[in-house]
């Protein structure tokens, strides 16, 4: 299964908590939570697991920050 089937999967089930009615800041918690333990739970070492949550916010700051320069 390639990156992006299982990104847009995961966007479905998120949509389908926000049509049973959770708030987005909500749906962002738990699964900010959710990431966070399958990272320290999956990942060879605790230090691995960090450098991908830390590596996907960077990910997300360096991105918001382009597009606010082409702006």
């Amino acid at each position: 299964m390639k990156y992006e089937d299982m990104y847009d999967r995961l966007l479905d089930v998120t949509e389908e908590f926000s049509n049973q009615g959770a708030t987005p800041f909500h749906v962002a918690n738990v699964m900010s939570r959710f990431v966070v333990e399958l990272s320290y739970d999956c990942a060879p070492d605790p230090q691995q697991a960090t450098h991908l949550i830390l590596n996907a916010m960077t990910s997300r700051i360096e991105r918001d920050h382009e597009e606010s320069d082409n702006d």
